[in-house]
């Protein structure tokens, strides 16, 4: 449907995109609305909303319920799969975190995977700036280790995390909150995770989980 979209603005040209009619399809739980009008007039408004949320869309690219997003933010890079139709029973989405750092004596690549579950209404407690992420990330520019180096270990893990994973759940938390927004405006459904209120959470997953380091 979507191919690819790079660096989009709210301002860009969409009269010249084309897009594919979509029918009347149920899956699951979902109805998707039947449109004549191409994609560039559905992808315009929630592309708005991502400006407002000061992201870069690198990539977007959707396959029936499958839609894959790349996005720059604060000069993290955030590249996740999502599948719709999965989205509501599993409640969580995991990212691919990538930021390059200036080490001591080269620059290096740190490529984080986490996951972490959707917790909507946190008003209160979402972390907009993403500074313990940060914190997070340039320790690694210190560390005497071998590259490239992959780190599944999680007890390793959680000794290089123990300090910052508390904030960086919230700062999750927020982009989640995002991502959730987007998609309803996108794709023109309300996805069902307004019963999940104030921290509520009842899955296999209740916090955020980091599940690999990858250091280049």
């Amino acid at each position: 449907m979507l191919e690819k979209i790079v660096n989009i603005s709210p301002n860009s040209d969409y009269k010249k995109s084309t897009g594919n009619t979509k029918y009347y399809k149920k899956v699951n739980s979902y109805t998707y609305a039947s449109n004549s009008i191409n994609d560039s007039i559905l992808i315009s408004p929630a592309t708005a909303l991502l400006s407002t949320y000061g992201w870069k869309l690198k990539k977007f690219n959707q396959q029936s319920d499958k839609i894959h997003i790349i996005f720059e933010l604060d000069d993290f890079e955030f590249d996740t799969t999502i599948h719709i139709n999965e989205l509501s029973k599993n409640k969580i989405i995991e990212y691919k975190i990538k930021k390059d750092i200036q080490g001591y004596a080269a620059e290096i690549v740190v490529i984080v995977t986490l996951s972490a579950p959707i917790k909507l209404d946190l008003e209160n407690n979402l972390e907009k700036d993403l500074n313990a992420l940060k914190e997070f990330f340039e320790q690694f520019k210190s560390l005497s280790v071998k590259k490239p180096n992959v780190i599944t270990d999680q007890h390793t893990i959680d000794s290089l995390s123990r300090e910052f994973v508390g904030t960086i759940e919230k700062e999750i938390n927020y982009i989640n909150n995002c991502m959730i927004k987007f998609l309803d405006k996108y794709i023109s459904i309300k996805l069902n995770f307004h019963h999940i209120q104030d921290g509520e959470f009842r899955g296999e997953q209740d916090g955020l989980i980091i599940k690999s380091i990858h250091i280049s």
